[in-house]
């Protein structure tokens, strides 16, 4: 069996009287493409940088494409394509300037390659970072994270600077980088309508706590809306066993249940004569909303980012 490209054994960080990750376990296979379902504030950032190396953990261990990521971090980062979702660089430095101080860090840039994608996203190497957009700046750093061919691409919110066209632009160039030589990719977004179709499993993270990680099909099996129209009106509750929120819209009952069996909708049917019973597939997005408020609403940590240490996200 190959080995884990990421794997944590009860993994833990707290800020102050915050947990923000807590005895988190994750194994990862080599070139699949992980979403990390979670609020802000659930945890998906501080995992991320102790992966990195970049935070170190209070408790646990972890284990990222063979290597310790807090004493081997400058071998892992030199494998590893990192877009964060506030980028740093120097605002009298050019475009091409970037990419050429880049290339000194890493042993497998690949000059072909960043050519290519300062291309794709219409990036001219003589423009100044400071005069640029967010979401030019956002194109250099998923840029320099590409060029040198790494072996786990890892996104925290990446795409958030990028209109519609150029994510649809990113996400395809993305599948060539995921399905080239076995890659993998961790991506952290709250657009998982657009990254769905690339995605092979996903792990959902509520307070700093990983309730599962599961394939992307298999969810869409297990997670249903339920839609129960009344001829007359709709009953006050909807008492109905295992459903993870439901809502009364006029004279339906909507509800999403975790169990799509054919013997459960059988029961739910039986159990609603008088109702008219019809049964959705949801999407990613729609099964991230409706785990969130199952998991009820909570206030996200305060962001520490502003003081300059690193809290949780």
């Amino acid at each position: 069996m190959d080995t884990p490209a990421i794997q944590t054994d009860g993994l833990s960080k707290r800020f102050g009287r915050v947990e923000a990750v807590t005895e988190l376990s994750l194994a990862v296979p080599p070139g699949q493409v992980l979403a990390l379902m979670g609020a802000n504030g659930a945890g998906k950032t501080t995992l991320i940088r102790m992966l990195l190396g970049l935070l170190r953990p209070d408790a646990g261990s972890a284990s990222v494409l063979g290597l310790d990521p807090q004493r081997e971090s400058v071998r892992l980062r030199q494998q590893v394509g990192y877009v964060p979702e506030t980028h740093h660089f120097y605002p009298w430095m050019r475009i091409g300037e970037v990419c050429r101080f880049a290339a000194g860090a890493y042993p497998t840039w690949d000059a072909d390659t960043c050519r290519g994608l300062l291309k794709t996203f219409g990036l001219d190497p003589e423009k100044r970072m400071g005069g640029l957009s967010r979401g030019m700046t956002a194109k250099v750093a998923l840029t320099l994270a590409l060029a040198h061919r790494p072996r786990l691409l890892v996104l925290d919110e990446a795409t958030s600077g990028l209109d519609a066209a150029v994510r649809q632009e990113f996400l395809e160039t993305m599948v060539g980088v995921a399905a080239d030589e076995g890659r993998t990719v961790l991506i952290s977004s709250h657009l998982l309508n657009e990254v769905e179709r690339i995605v092979d499993q996903a792990a959902f993270i509520d307070r700093g706590r990983l309730r599962f990680v599961e394939d992307v099909e298999s969810l869409r099996e297990r997670f249903r809306e339920i839609r129960l129209t009344f001829a007359d009106e709709a009953p006050e509750a909807l008492d109905l066993p295992g459903a993870l929120h439901s809502t009364r819209l006029g004279r339906e009952w909507v509800a999403v249940i975790d169990d799509a069996s054919e013997a459960r909708l059988a029961a739910i049917r039986e159990r609603f004569p008088q109702a008219e019973c019809a049964c959705r597939v949801l999407a990613l997005q729609d099964v991230f909303v409706a785990l969130q408020r199952a998991a009820g609403a909570h206030e996200s940590p305060p962001d520490s980012s502003a003081t300059g240490s690193a809290g949780p996200d």
